[in-house]
C-alpha cells in the first residue's frame, strides 16, 4: 500500500484574506466553530476584557462577560465554553445551546481552570487545571464528561519535562488525540497526546506555538524564528508527509499568530488568525482578527463506513491516470467508526516533486 503524501508544500497558501475587526481595541485568542460559521475571540485585555462571538463577517452574535482568561471554544451544537478571571483564580463558564444565560461549569473551589476545548462530538471538554495542592501554577490536562459529570486526569506532566508549562489544548478533528503547546526551558513546542494509549509525542521543534490540527500529520501553527518575529506555518509529519516538513503561509513581515481552523460542508478550510493593526503615532499597538482560506485542498468528499481507505483505493490515488491526476490526487476522507461518532481524516495528495 502506497501511503498518501502531501506533495509540494510550496503550492500551499492562504487566499481571500480579509480583516474582520477594526478600531483601537485589542482582538485576540480566536476560535472557530467546527463548521467555520462562528468565531469566538477576546476583546481587549485586563479587567475590561470580554468575549465576543461573531459570524464569519465579523458581525456580533453574542457578548459574554470577562475578564478574559485563556481561550474559549464552540461546540458542535453551538455551546460556548470560555475562561474567566475571578479574583485570584480562573473559572470555566458554559453557555449551553438554547440557554439564555451562561453558568459556571468549573471553578469556585480555589483551583485554577482555563483553556477549555470541546471534543468533536461535543460530549467531552478538555481543560487545564491545577490539582489543588501547594504546587501553585503547575497546570495539568484534564477531561470532563459533560453527560456523566466525571473528571479524568489525562496528563500530569510531560515525560522528561516535569516543569513544562502546558497551554492551549485543542482536540484533533478525528477525536482521539489532543494537541497542546508546552513552554519548555528553551522555548515552546507542540505536543500530541494519544487518548487511547496515553502516548505523548513532540510534533514540532522548539519555537512553535498555538497548534491548530487540520488532519493526521498536518497542523497549522505559529512559528517564532526569533524572539521578535512570528510567522504562520503548516507543519506536515508522518503520515501526512514522509518526514517533518514546513510551508510558510504568512511570513514574518505579517506578524500573524494564534491560528484556528475549521472545515465547512464544502470541504473549504478556513483559517482565522491575529495580525498587528496599523497603529498611528501615540496609539498603543493592537491586533486584529483576519480570516482566510487554505488553497490547494481536496475537492472530493468520500464517505466510508470502514474507518480507513483500503489498499486499492490508496494505490489508485498514488498512481492516477494523467488526464485525471488532479482529481485522483485530492480527497477528503470523512469516515465513521463504531467507537467514535466522527473520525475525520484529511489526506492531502498533490503533485509529486516536493
Amino acid at each position: 500500500m502506497t501511503r498518501p503524501h502531501l506533495g509540494n508544500l510550496r503550492d500551499l497558501h492562504l487566499r481571500k484574506i480579509r480583516r474582520l475587526t477594526a478600531g483601537q481595541l485589542h482582538h485576540r485568542a480566536p476560535t472557530l466553530s467546527p463548521d467555520g460559521r462562528l468565531l469566538l475571540h477576546a476583546l481587549s485585555s485586563g479587567t475590561d476584557s470580554q468575549w465576543l462571538c461573531t459570524d464569519r463577517k465579523g458581525r456580533i452574535a453574542r457578548v459574554l462577560p470577562g475578564p478574559v482568561e485563556g481561550r474559549g471554544a464552540i461546540s458542535l451544537d453551538g455551546s460556548i465554553a470560555y475562561g474567566r478571571q475571578v479574583g485570584a483564580t480562573c473559572e470555566i463558564w458554559l453557555l449551553a445551546a438554547g440557554d439564555a444565560e451562561p453558568r459556571r461549569l468549573l471553578g469556585g473551589d480555589g483551583r485554577l481552570y482555563r483553556d477549555p476545548t470541546f471534543s468533536p462530538d461535543g460530549t467531552r471538554l478538555a481543560y487545564l487545571a491545577d490539582d489543588g495542592s501547594s504546587s501553585v501554577g503547575q497546570l495539568r490536562l484534564w477531561m470532563y464528561d459533560l453527560q456523566r459529570g466525571t473528571h479524568e486526569l489525562l496528563l500530569g506532566s510531560l515525560p522528561g519535562q516535569a516543569h513544562a508549562r502546558l497551554l492551549h489544548p485543542i482536540f484533533a478533528p478525528w477525536g482521539d488525540s489532543l494537541f497542546c503547546e508546552a513552554i519548555l526551558d528553551d522555548g515552546s513546542a507542540i505536543f500530541e497526546l494519544q487518548l487511547t494509549s496515553g502516548l505523548c509525542t513532540q510534533r514540532s521543534p522548539l519555537g512553535y506555538s498555538s497548534p491548530a490540527p487540520l488532519g493526521r500529520g498536518i497542523v497549522i501553527a505559529a512559528h517564532h524564528p526569533d524572539p521578535q518575529s512570528i510567522e504562520l506555518v503548516l507543519l506536515a509529519y508522518p503520515p501526512g508527509a514522509d518526514r517533518l516538513r514546513q510551508a510558510v503561509l504568512l511570513d514574518r513581515k505579517h506578524g500573524a499568530g494564534e491560528p484556528t481552523v475549521a472545515i465547512d460542508k464544502k470541504s473549504q478550510v478556513f483559517v482565522a488568525f491575529t495580525m498587528p493593526g496599523s497603529a498611528h503615532s501615540g496609539e498603543p499597538q493592537r491586533s486584529d482578527l483576519h480570516l482566510g482560506q487554505l488553497s490547494k485542498l481536496p475537492r472530493r468528499l468520500l464517505i466510508s463506513s470502514e474507518g480507513s481507505p483500503d489498499a486499492t483505493a490508496a494505490d489508485n490515488e498514488a498512481a492516477p491516470s494523467d488526464d485525471k491526476s488532479a482529481q485522483a490526487l485530492s480527497a477528503v476522507l470523512l469516515t465513521l467508526s463504531d467507537d467514535r461518532p466522527l473520525l475525520q481524516d484529511i489526506w492531502l495528495a498533490m503533485e509529486r516533486g516536493a
